[in-house]
């Protein structure tokens, strides 16, 4: 049970104890040659989140205003009140100079520490501790009195009650420089069992749909969250015992288009501690309608309903489950972030006369005497749960194999194709899809064996998505046609982007920019396409306008709706890594490209770490070695167009 803890509002101002969390003090910097002083006052300010839990990340924003006739710089600190008056600085901070008659408006960002959850009567945590919150500014400098602006509403932490000291809730974000909405830190995730019983004609999830986590902490753990958006959970069992459990929205709120969908988390109260080091299992019953996720840039993903024709005579066969970014929260509970990668079944019942698929090799697909059939996938390789997919339709499904050649494994191929495709239709995308064997064989001659133990793809019609992804073993398709640079493009993800997996979201470059440069070369090589890599690498590089160099691959300005820039995500990175080649020759390149693969397979690599492996395999050393630093630094995080090229290496 969760009760509020009231404490009285009272003046800042009055004494140096008085209720504050939060002040924001500003001094004057260097005199400038103008007469009169700075009058600096905070006009406006943020409010925090409804509630937050201790090291959670939090931003306070203000607007401080100088009506003076004086420029000043701006200090700014955070104060915190204790429980018995003491003030508490959190973090100080400086601003750059706020001009006469200007406005600056700056954010603070700090992590809740853990003291400011106050003990109650007993000794225990109390459930929640609300602390008033002001932002204060001196009036003209150093030295000068304090103006302050109390904040509306105050800062209320959570605790829990009757647990022995050292254990506290995992943090609610993984801190991702894009989505700091999703991730939860104090747990590894090693495997998701997904179960869902799933009506297509009513999209919806009935009774006894389910997933079980099983995780290990990384904490003494009181309390963890989960991503998951607004379905029904019934019920939560933390290893088989009943668990408290409630869903709240994620902090804070992920701006973008207008109807950008807002992120939530399932939050799990175990009842007892779960020690740092040991194996737990989460169970969460759920049942209720799955949506589809809007993200940043007004696109779609997540559980998609495959529908035709317009809202009043729609016509719908299933639902189409793609999910980068944050999708996979629409339809299961998950530490919803590429870099807590885990293994996944997926068991999935539809009525007879649907297929369903799932990542990974088909276990089974049996009918039961209710009408239902119940088709089982297994992933045994570590998954991000952006790859997962749990597609439901009325495909063309069919099973072959094909032969890895340079390892000479067997390996399943599962594919199915809308039902309502034409023949002509589906001639077409046979055609494409029989290359697939080819391609794979292609891109592990370049990168190594292919990473994962079966293939496929699925084929559908979906008007509103009109896109592919790279879903792990099986590549999506929204449209009744399968264009055979996209099917390349998705299988070179295999490599990069699901065996090699993003750090976090600002790694996306280095998932599209191998497998663009994967279309470029294999186009050249194989597809009988004039235009080589270093041919579109020039175009490119003198035909893209000053504004399409603004955006960096690497930092995306820190814009998720970025996070699918054509030039900066795409043809940019392509170029980096063309460039690169370029610059060290082809034996050193594609060394480079398996020292990725024999590194990170299974896991997941920041861009630091890419840098460092294209110096080490370089070989160069010396001034070469830090010309090939600042290449990488103007090409991945410049706002500019590059000056550093090919030509200026050694040849």
């Amino acid at each position: 049970m969760i009760a509020a803890l009231r404490i009285p509002r009272i003046s800042l101002v009055a004494t140096l104890g008085a209720a504050l969390l939060l002040a924001l003090l500003i001094g004057a910097g260097p005199a400038d040659a103008k007469a009169g002083k700075p009058r600096l006052k905070v006009t406006s300010t943020s409010n925090p989140p409804p509630t937050v839990e201790a090291g959670e990340r939090v931003r306070i924003e203000a607007t401080v205003a100088n009506r003076g006739r004086k420029a000043a710089p701006a200090q700014l600190k955070l104060l915190a009140e204790m429980p018995n008056d003491g003030v508490k600085r959190l973090k100080r901070r400086r601003s750059k100079r706020i001009q006469p008659g200007s406005e600056l408006t700056t954010g603070l960002r700090f992590r809740v520490p853990a003291e400011l959850v106050p003990p109650d009567s007993t000794g225990a945590p109390a459930n929640v501790a609300g602390y008033p919150l002001e932002v204060c500014v001196r009036k003209r400098g150093p030295g000068s009195r304090f103006r302050c602006k109390g904040l509306r509403r105050p800062l209320k932490v959570e605790g829990e009650i009757g647990l022995p000291a050292g254990y506290s809730a995992g943090s609610r974000s993984l801190d991702d420089p894009l989505f700091p909405q999703v991730g939860n830190g104090g747990y590894d995730v090693s495997g998701y069992d997904i179960s869902l019983d799933y009506d297509p004609s009513r999209n919806r999830f009935k009774a006894g749909t389910h997933t079980k986590i099983t995780a290990v902490a990384k904490k003494n753990l009181s309390r963890f969250s989960l991503d998951f958006q607004r379905l029904d959970v019934s019920a939560v069992k933390v290893n088989g015992a009943p668990a408290g459990f409630s869903q709240v929205a994620a902090t804070p709120p992920l701006g973008g288009a207008a109807n950008t969908t807002q992120l939530r988390k399932l939050v799990i109260d175990p009842g007892s501690g779960i020690d740092s080091g040991t194996e737990f299992t989460a169970r969460v019953a759920y049942s209720g309608t799955p949506k589809e996720m809007v993200d940043a840039d007004g696109s779609s993903e997540g559980w998609v309903r495959a529908c035709l024709g317009v809202p009043s005579t729609l016509t719908c066969d299933g639902a189409f489950v793609v999910n980068e970014p944050n999708g996979a929260q629409t339809w299961f509970p998950s530490n919803n972030h590429p870099s807590d990668k885990a293994t996944i079944d997926t068991e999935i019942t539809v009525p007879a006369g649907y297929t369903a698929i799932g990542v990974g090799e088909l276990l089974s697909n049996n009918a039961s005497g209710d009408g239902s059939r119940t088709w089982s996938w297994t992933e045994d390789d570590p998954t991000a749960t952006y790859l997962t997919t749990a597609t439901v339709g009325d495909f063309i499904f069919t099973e072959a194999t094909m032969t890895e050649t340079g390892t000479g494994l067997e390996l399943p191929v599962y594919e199915a194709i809308d039902s309502d495709a034409t023949i002509v239709q589906q001639n077409s995308i046979n055609t494409s899809l029989d290359r697939a064997p080819s391609m794979i064989n292609f891109l592990a001659g370049l990168y190594g064996p292919y990473p994962f133990d079966s293939t496929g793809a699925v084929v559908d019609q979906v008007p509103t998505l009109g896109y592919a992804l790279e879903v792990q073993t099986k590549p999506h398709f929204a449209t009744l046609s399968v264009p055979v640079n996209t099917l390349l493009h998705e299988h070179a993800h295999q490599w990069f982007g699901n065996a090699v997996s993003p750090a976090t979201w600002l790694e996306i470059w280095h998932n599209e920019g191998w497998a663009e440069w994967s279309t470029w070369y294999w186009d050249s090589e194989t597809n009988g396409d004039a235009d080589s890599p270093a041919d579109i690498f020039a175009s490119e590089y003198d035909g893209a306008s000053a504004s399409e160099w603004e955006t960096p691959p690497a930092t995306l300005d820190g814009d998720p709706a970025k996070l699918f820039d054509e030039f900066a995500v795409y043809v940019r990175s392509a170029m980096t890594l063309e460039a690169y080649r370029e610059i060290v020759g082809d034996s050193k390149f594609f060394d480079f490209a398996r020292t990725l693969q024999t590194r990170y397979s299974g896991g997941d690599v920041s861009t630091a770490q890419v840098i460092d492996t294209a110096k080490e395999i370089s070989d160069f050393s010396g001034p070469e070695l830090q010309l090939l630093d600042d290449f990488f630094q103007q090409w991945l995080y410049g706002t500019v167009k590059p000056t550093i090229l090919p030509p200026d290496f050694p040849a």
